[in-house]
């Protein structure tokens, strides 16, 4: 089984999108009982559009069996939805700024 170069591209594209997200997600983790004004300058609206587009993402990477549009996608939508899940009871509680 030969691979061919733009399933290489596409790998690496994944690799990348799926890695984008960990750092925010892993720092909200971090500092939301230590230091949940720190969560201020993250946009909720911007992590809640994410959610949505990389679910649909993954609905996409799914039909089309594109296992690289999977893998970035599902990351991605769990990363994203961690973020939400931090951020929106340090909103509802008054812990952390509305942006």
């Amino acid at each position: 089984m030969s691979v061919h170069p733009l399933d290489l591209v596409g790998g690496a594209a994944a690799a990348g999108a799926a890695s984008m997200w960990l750092p925010q997600a892993a720092r909200a983790v971090r500092v939301r009982r230590r230091d949940p004004g720190a969560l201020a300058g993250i946009s909720l609206a911007t992590y809640a559009v994410a959610v949505l587009f990389n679910a649909l993402l993954l609905v996409y990477g799914l039909a089309e069996h594109a296992v690289p549009v999977v893998v970035a996608g599902a990351v991605n939508l769990l990363c994203a939805g961690v973020i939400v899940a931090v951020v929106l009871p340090a909103r509802t509680t008054g812990r952390a700024g509305a942006r």
